[in-house]
């Protein structure tokens, strides 16, 4: 009877292996740790890009999860809040490393992504994938890498790009202070600035949550200057533009960042914006303006999770997800050093990406310091919100 049963249970097995019947191995965990501000004066940018980074993991894994070489794995992300504060974004960093995670996504902040390299740059047992700082030397195209566009790459070509086609003779600048990429890259604008005939008559500064610019504003007033630019983050480009009107400055002004309209209405009136120019990247929604499939697809999903739009920067995080799984994928495992060296040949084409991405040397996605192409983006604010400019 036992043998008979035996038997029996021996074909059966053999049928369903042979007919794909036979109930799948469980796949393995592999936790990714991601660090962003889910808290804080950034939260607007960073639960979005939080949520993003979650929606492709889950994605990734109910298409079949990581292939890498024998074994499948499921992604389990674990978060972790900066508040945009560079000591609690290191402490968040040693948490996760305590608990064993050796890959990481994030940072949103350029000085929490600073204080943050010289701990994950020099440990080659570490993998980022940083999807928001654009600061200069804080990648370096061994272990950390960044799928966010940076400075020198795409927003300071863009706005070089903007300012020659509206052939200003001057203009003036106010930059903050507290963002290390902004003030690091100032001097080589301004020579570039110099070189297409543009002058820059005054050069002022702010900081992070400032709310009174009127000195400065007022001081570029009197100098009679074509255009303001400004190098701040939303919140205060939209205080700063409102006391610009006020103060009765009537030339141009140019934003340098990726304004989400909700935080922008919060701030300052249709009418105030009325005309306002942005040099930068390109942001979730406009990849779906322009009509991108993959976008849609992805914007589509997010909805159908959050119950609301992805913000700004939610594709850049999103993509980060398939890049860390392409490469793991290339690298045929899960040991840094692989995975690392995996992420220095990934091309553009390895990667099922939303991002408008170019190839650069072979078709890498990164060049040798770690650092992606992507295009930059002109815009004006018309109405109730920002529409594509000469496009």
């Amino acid at each position: 009877m036992n043998l008979t049963r035996n038997i029996f249970s021996a074909l059966t097995l053999t049928l369903a292996l042979a007919t794909g019947l036979a109930t799948p191995l469980r796949a393995e965990t592999l936790r990714v740790g991601e660090i962003h501000p889910i808290t804080g004066p950034a939260a607007f940018f960073g639960v979005p890009m939080t949520n993003a980074v979650h929606l492709a993991a889950k994605e990734i894994n109910s298409a079949g999860g990581v292939k890498v070489g024998d074994v499948t794995y499921e992604l389990e992300i674990v978060t972790e809040d900066d508040q945009s504060n560079p000591s609690i974004g290191v402490g968040a960093l040693k948490k996760l490393q305590n608990s064993g995670i050796h890959f990481i996504i994030g940072p949103l902040n350029s000085p929490v992504a600073s204080a943050l390299y010289p701990i994950i740059g020099r440990d080659q047992g570490l993998t980022q994938i940083i999807d928001g700082a654009t600061s200069p030397g804080i990648v370096n195209g061994t272990n950390v890498f960044r799928t966010a566009a940076t400075l020198p790459l795409t927003y300071e070509p863009e706005l070089l790009k903007l300012l020659t086609a509206k052939k200003y003779d001057n203009i003036a600048i106010i930059t903050d202070r507290t963002h290390s990429g902004w003030m690091g890259e100032q001097p080589a604008l301004v020579e570039a600035l110099k070189g297409v005939g543009t002058e820059v008559l005054a050069e002022e500064y702010m900081q992070y949550a400032d709310t009174d610019f009127s000195a400065q504003i007022t001081k570029i007033k009197s100098l009679g200057v074509k255009a303001l630019v400004m190098r701040a983050y939303p919140n205060e480009s939209a205080i700063m533009t409102k006391q610009a009107r006020q103060l009765g400055f009537d030339g141009d002004i140019i934003w340098c960042s990726t304004p989400p309209p909700a935080t922008i209405k919060k701030n300052i009136s249709n009418e105030l914006m009325e005309g306002v120019l942005l040099a930068a990247t390109y942001m979730t929604q406009d990849y779906v303006r322009e009509g991108s499939e993959s976008a849609q697809k992805m914007y589509d999903a997010y909805k159908a999770a959050y119950g609301a739009e992805p913000g700004e920067l939610s594709v850049m995080s999103y993509d980060s997800v398939y890049v860390l799984k392409a490469a793991l994928e290339k690298a045929g495992s899960i040991e840094n050093a692989a995975v690392n060296a995996a992420l220095q040949e990934l091309t553009v084409d390895d990667v099922q990406l939303v991002g408008a991405y170019t190839g650069q040397d072979g078709g890498r996605l990164f060049n040798s310091e770690g650092d992606p192409m992507i295009a930059g983006l002109s815009q004006v604010w018309e109405g109730l919100g920002w529409s594509f400019l000469n496009k």
